[in-house]
């Protein structure tokens, strides 16, 4: 009996979002090739299939197909086309995938560098936080040269169930701008209500469970409100990272010359969390710092 040949998939960045979506997709008959720097997730994904390369520039040499999940620019800059990344080792018609949040510039600079070796960057940053990579239902917004995408669709889809493609190289993190300017003003909108109802001495609760069975429904009002009332805030998704998100999309909403004045508040409270714990936990925790300013 022929066995059917396992798809070779490269992986960089088994963070909070990172390790089960590679974990997703050894379950699936995914055959990963994967670095990390933390020795318990190494033994971790070890355990359940991965294969472990100690230098990251060495994946390509197994697959033509990496993935990326790293916190910022310049680390997926570094890792991708930097002195000792994969750019050194990629074959002629390699597609990267990158899954981070990282601007939009930075996007069609490694896509520009990876076409001169005939490769691809597909920019597929995704929403859904830790919760939507451990059921492998994130939503993902992918740019970059539309064969390419349609190449690897079939792996986006071991990691989500919404996946959208939206245009040129980079349109996939102006959609994540998008994406967290509304998240961050919906977690405030949230946290209002919230206060309301405790000011009219009304469970918090009881007035989530009923905004959610009508036009108010939204993941941030299920998952961050509940979190909010619980006083709950062990990160799925940072407030550092969603703060960082936030510099990205400010810098791109002043190249295109809008004054968004929703964002720029909003950002000011995250910024204002920096040098404290509130830093590291679940990027809902704004809500303890709006909570001051109602008064």
């Amino acid at each position: 009996m022929n066995r059917v040949k396992k798809t070779k998939v490269g992986f960089i960045g088994l963070g909070i979002m990172g390790k089960p979506m590679v974990i997703n997709l050894l379950k699936n008959d995914f055959e990963v090739f994967f670095y990390a720097r933390k020795k318990q997730v190494i033994n971790e994904i070890l355990k359940v299939g991965g294969k472990f390369i100690s230098t990251p520039s060495d994946i390509p040499k197994h697959t033509k197909i990496c993935i990326t999940n790293l916190p910022n620019t310049k680390d997926v800059e570094n890792v991708v086309v930097g002195n000792r990344g994969l750019i050194s080792n990629l074959r002629e018609g390699s597609i990267v995938i990158d899954m981070s949040t990282i601007s939009p510039q930075g996007a069609v600079k490694i896509n520009n560098k990876l076409k001169k070796k005939k490769s691809y960057l597909i920019d597929a940053p995704v929403s859904g936080g830790e919760a939507g990579a451990k059921s492998g239902e994130l939503s993902i917004m992918a740019g970059g040269d539309k064969k390419a995408y349609q190449k690897v669709k079939f792996i986006l889809a071991i990691l989500g169930n919404k996946i959208t493609y939206i245009g040129r190289s980079g349109s996939g993190q102006i959609c994540k701008a998008c994406n967290q300017i509304l998240v961050a003003q919906t977690i405030q909108s949230v946290s209002e209500i919230i206060s309301i109802a405790k000011k009219s001495k009304i469970n918090p609760s009881i007035i989530r469970e009923a905004l959610l069975a009508g036009y108010a429904n939204s993941k941030i009002l299920e998952i961050h409100g509940n979190r909010m009332i619980k006083s709950d805030y062990r990160p799925g998704f940072k407030l550092s990272l969603h703060h960082k998100d936030l510099k990205i999309a400010r810098t791109l909403t002043k190249s295109l010359g809008l004054n968004l004045r929703g964002l720029s508040r909003i950002q000011k409270i995250m910024e204002s969390a920096k040098k404290s714990k509130l830093y590291e936990c679940d990027s809902s925790i704004i809500h303890t710092i709006l909570e001051k300013t109602y008064k």
